[in-house]
C-alpha cells in the first residue's frame, strides 16, 4: 500500500516535460534548423520586405519558420515555445490585415497568441517539451515590440530587421553544431596524448 502511495505522488510531482529537460541537440539537428531559419529569413527579404503592405506577414512567416525548425528537429528538438506562440499571434495578424474586420485589432491579435498558447499546452499534454515560459517570454516580447513599433517605425515597422534577427539565430545554431565536433576532436586527441604518454613512461 505505501509503496502505491508512494508511486502515486511520484508521480503527480514530477516535472512536466519542458523544453529545458531536452538532450543536447546533434550537430545535424541544428543545421537542418540552421537552413529553415535562414529559408524564413529569404522569404522575408525577398517576398515580405519589398512591399510594405505586406508586412502583416512577418509575424506568420517567423512563427512557420519556428514551426519548420521545430518540426526538422523532432520532438525535443528544441523552438516548439516560439513557434506556438508566433503562430498563433502571426495567424491573428494575417487575418486582421487581409480582411479588415470590424473587430478590434489588438482583441484578435490577443486571442491568436492565446490560442497558440493552448496548441502548446496541448501538445505538451502529447508528451512534446513545450516551454510554457517560453511561450509567455515570447508572446510578452512580441507586445513590447508591437507596443514600440510606432517609435521605431524604420526598424521595427520593416521585415528586414527580423529577417536579420532569424539570420542570427540560424548562424548561432551553425556556430554551436560547429564548436562540438570540433572541441570533441581535440579533446579526443589530447585524450589519445595522455595515454601514449602513460604507455612510454
Amino acid at each position: 500500500m505505501n509503496r502505491r502511495v508512494f508511486r502515486w505522488v511520484k508521480a503527480r510531482v514530477a516535472d512536466p516535460p519542458t523544453e529545458r529537460s531536452a538532450v543536447p541537440k546533434a550537430a545535424g539537428v541544428r543545421v537542418n534548423q540552421a537552413v529553415v531559419l535562414l529559408a524564413g529569413a529569404v522569404f522575408l527579404v525577398a517576398i515580405v520586405a519589398p512591399d510594405d503592405r505586406r508586412f502583416y506577414w512577418t509575424p506568420l512567416t517567423i512563427g512557420l519558420t519556428y514551426l519548420g525548425a521545430a518540426i526538422v528537429g523532432g520532438r525535443r528538438g528544441g523552438h516548439w515555445a516560439t513557434a506556438c506562440a508566433l503562430t498563433g499571434w502571426g495567424a491573428a495578424v494575417v487575418f486582421a490585415g487581409a480582411t479588415r474586420p470590424d473587430l478590434d485589432f489588438s482583441g484578435l491579435y490577443l486571442a491568436g497568441a492565446g490560442a497558440g498558447a493552448v496548441a502548446g499546452l496541448l501538445l505538451q499534454r502529447a508528451g512534446i517539451p513545450v516551454s510554457a515560459m517560453g511561450m509567455a517570454l515570447t508572446i510578452a516580447i512580441g507586445g513590447l515590440i508591437l507596443a514600440f513599433t510606432t517609435k521605431a517605425a524604420g526598424v521595427l515597422g520593416d521585415a528586414r530587421f527580423y529577417a536579420a534577427a532569424l539570420a542570427v539565430v540560424a548562424v548561432t545554431n551553425l556556430a554551436l553544431a560547429v564548436w562540438p565536433s570540433s572541441n570533441r576532436q581535440s579533446g579526443e586527441g589530447h585524450s589519445r596524448g595522455s595515454r601514449t604518454n602513460k604507455g612510454v613512461a
